[in-house]
């Protein structure tokens, strides 16, 4: 994935979670596509794909709007898509290469988990797969005002870890969270094309 030597440069390696440590990805797609069909409503699974590390108020209002769904309905929405979604991912999710590079340096380097997601799934996944331990620091959609693209999360990572953020390394697989990488300073190792993208 990447050699050792250049992850030996950085001081704090930051991990994304849905889609980079863990692949939630098609459970959430179809968690979506699921609270559509319940309500009526055509939304679009793919949008989540392109909104990939915002929280999940961002992706349905966004849905939302394009499938013409008021947003009255919002709430009634996000906990429908957090059930389904709890009990799809807690079934099928699985862990992608990226956890390897956890397990290898838990101990060597602080390590720390910045994700989107809400703070009890993300606490459920960490379980379900034994990986609480593994992170110094875990940052969630509750923690920062600012989500990614916004380099809050990261930052907080870094703040947590006690390490520079100029220092770290982060590990992503969308868009906005390559973005709010270089936004904190940070390099960032995409897992989809695996590529180092430097600052």
């Amino acid at each position: 994935m990447l050699d050792k030597n250049i992850i030996a440069q950085y001081e704090g390696l930051i991990f994304d979670m849905d889609g980079t440590v863990i692949d939630t990805m098609p459970c959430h797609k179809q968690a979506w596509d699921r609270v559509g069909i319940e309500m009526g409503y055509s939304l679009d699974g793919n949008v989540m794909y392109e909104l990939g590390g915002a929280p999940v108020r961002t992706i349905a209002k966004a849905m939302m709007e394009k499938a013409q769904m008021p947003l009255s309905l919002i709430e009634d929405v996000i906990s429908l898509k957090r059930k389904y979604g709890i009990e799809l991912i807690m079934q099928n999710a699985t862990l992608l290469p990226a956890a390897d590079i956890v397990k290898q340096y838990v101990g060597q380097k602080p390590l720390a988990l910045g994700t989107g997601s809400h703070r009890r799934i993300t606490e459920m996944l960490l379980e379900k797969f034994q990986l609480q331990s593994h992170f110094g620091a875990v940052v969630t959609a509750e923690d920062v005002v600012n989500h990614k693209p916004e380099p809050d999360t990261f930052l907080r990572c870094a703040e947590l870890l006690n390490v520079n953020p100029l220092k770290c390394l982060v590990f992503e697989d969308a868009d906005l969270g390559v973005q709010a990488g270089l936004a904190a300073g940070m390099d960032v190792f995409d897992v989809r094309i695996n590529q180092l993208i430097t600052k």
